[in-house]
């Protein structure tokens, strides 16, 4: 969709709405751009499986969601981070809604064949039409990362997944992965742009690990499937590293 950007909000999703994160956002609104935000919530859903005595485990960087674990994270995405972007945004005269699967069944997912994740999900598809009439009049959506399959069972989806799934959907002009961290560092430094051909490189030498592998394979696809440009970053000032698609770099 033309003119449509899309922000994935990750870390702690409070850091990120900044008034300089707002101020981006009406500025971009009052040049035409379109609004959507995929949200993560994993700092508060293992804040709560925590106070809750829920053992917190992961694998390749992902969570292990066992039933009891799905209910908690729910709970959170759906009643604790959503509403709190929603209002950030309420208060500043922003207009905003926010979506999960739930909504006119709005991400479709399968369950991932690693059953030792338990109930995780890849999205198989995004119904774009609510969020389209959505932006069509101006208001930003703010999306739950889950899913639910053709059982009409939910799945947790990785939200960086989930954000690049969207984009793509919407032949987006440009996704922001905001992270905790300004980039894809090499020791020290911020790698300013990666070729999706050399990310495998990166992981097999050891300069992309644990939640960071997943993060790049998300944006490989979406820099793949019609997303205009893909950028991790922890502000939306700050240049950050562009993912390219297949051309080598150098």
């Amino acid at each position: 969709m033309k003119n449509t950007i899309v922000i994935k909000l990750g870390g702690v999703a409070s850091d990120n709405l900044t008034e300089n994160f707002f101020r981006q956002i009406t500025t971009w609104q009052a040049t035409g751009k379109k609004i959507v935000l995929v949200h993560g919530g994993g700092h508060y859903i293992t804040k709560m499986m925590e106070a809750l005595d829920i053992p917190v485990e992961t694998k390749k960087g992902l969570r292990v969601t066992n039933k009891q674990a799905l209910e908690v994270t729910k709970m959170v995405l759906i009643g604790q981070v959503q509403p709190a972007i929603t209002t950030a945004f309420q208060k500043r005269d922003i207009p905003v809604i926010g979506l999960n699967a739930g909504d006119t069944g709005l991400l479709e997912a399968d369950q991932l064949s690693d059953t030792d994740l338990g109930f995780v999900g890849k999205i198989t598809k995004v119904k774009t039409d609510l969020i389209e009439q959505l932006l069509g009049e101006n208001i930003i959506t703010v999306i739950a990362p889950l899913g639910i399959n053709s059982e009409h069972d939910w799945l947790n989806v990785n939200a960086d997944t989930a954000a690049c799934e969207v984009a793509s959907a919407l032949n987006a002009e440009a996704l922001y992965l905001l992270t905790d961290v300004p980039g894809v560092k090499k020791g020290a430094e911020i790698i300013s742009e990666i070729a999706t051909a050399e990310i495998d490189k990166l992981q097999t030498t050891g300069v992309i690990q644990g939640g960071m592998i997943p993060k790049l394979a998300s944006a490989a696809f979406a820099a793949e499937n019609g997303v205009g440009q893909v950028i991790i970053t922890n502000s939306l000032q700050t240049t950050g590293t562009k993912i390219k698609n297949k051309v080598a770099i150098g």
